[in-house]
């Protein structure tokens, strides 16, 4: 959050919006810029919930790679004694190794889904422990609002609503609709004539 923009954003929002400057804006606004991702990426707990997930990942590819070995020597193993096994011995094995591939199948598909689920959960978790050290920073350091770098979310404004131009954006918009309606209803001159 080292990089602090005064008012200039604010004065050119206020520009666009209302054509003038409002007596709000005027005043020098303090703006913070914030990486959050980098933040959650970076910080203590981000690394140790990433190590996690990795971990987590590595035990259930082990289990699966482990799996889909042990079927395919099953399977080796069956076409190589297939001529010595009677019909419907050598049936019955085929079906069995066809299961044990539909249930490794299954496990892949549940071994994705726990990942993703453990991820989510994690991820707003620490998004939250973020945002809310993004908020206490912007406090101590008396900013007037912080904008994420990377989403341009707004993740802190102050309660002092300085710098708010929503009141001049709306007394804007229904002058310009009012105008818009006043000739749009006003008598037309005869083009004609």
């Amino acid at each position: 959050m080292k990089s602090i923009l005064k008012g200039s954003a604010a004065i050119v929002a206020a520009v666009l919006v209302s054509g003038t400057v409002s007596a709000a804006v005027r005043e020098s606004i303090d703006f913070a810029l914030v990486d959050s991702f980098k933040a959650m990426r970076e910080c203590k707990e981000g690394v140790k919930i990433s190590g996690e997930l990795d971990a987590l990942r590595d035990k259930l590819s082990k289990e699966i790679q482990d799996e889909a070995q042990r079927i395919t020597k099953d399977e080796t193993d069956l076409k190589s004694k297939a001529a010595t096994i009677k019909p419907d011995v050598l049936a019955k094995r085929e079906r069995d190794l066809a299961k044990q591939k539909r249930a490794l199948e299954e496990k892949v598909g549940e071994s994705e889904q726990e990942i993703k689920l453990v991820m989510q959960q994690k991820t707003e978790e620490l998004a939250v422990k973020v945002e809310e050290g993004i908020v206490a920073v912007a406090k101590r350091m008396d900013v007037d609002a912080v904008i994420d770098k990377m989403t341009g979310r707004v993740m802190y404004t102050k309660d002092d609503k300085k710098g708010d131009i929503t009141v001049e954006a709306i007394d804007f918009v229904d002058k310009k609709s009012t105008t818009v309606a006043s000739s749009a209803n006003a008598p037309r001159a005869n083009a004609a004539g």
